[in-house]
């Protein structure tokens, strides 16, 4: 469970580093949270209604859910495939910010 717990802890100070970094521009920004960018991707239509409320959801959420991914990896005593999953699901919100980005 520890994975789980590490990264609510750091959610705080993920959020904190996002209002920091948000200063600095959409590209920073999408480093600590490129799942956010990702729902304010042109090319998926989300609704601009709909923006607001899940891009804070996304925000709370994105680290606890790679914390979930990881513990869930962890059990399996496979400690360092646990931070690899957890990198390759923040790794993956990059690799889409980019492809949307040229799709839209």
């Amino acid at each position: 469970m520890w994975p789980l717990l590490l990264c609510l802890a750091i959610t705080p100070f993920a959020v904190r580093a996002a209002g920091i970094l948000a200063l600095e521009g959409p590209k920073a920004f999408a480093l600590v949270y490129p799942w956010v960018e990702v729902v304010r991707s042109p090319a998926l239509h989300v609704p601009p209604s709909w923006m607001d409320s899940l891009s804070q959801w996304i925000i709370y959420l994105q680290y606890p859910v790679y914390g979930l991914l990881m513990t869930l990896t962890f059990r399996a005593d496979k400690h360092l495939r646990a931070f690899i999953f957890g990198l390759v699901a923040h790794f993956a919100g990059l690799f889409a910010v980019v492809v949307l980005a040229y799709m839209a």
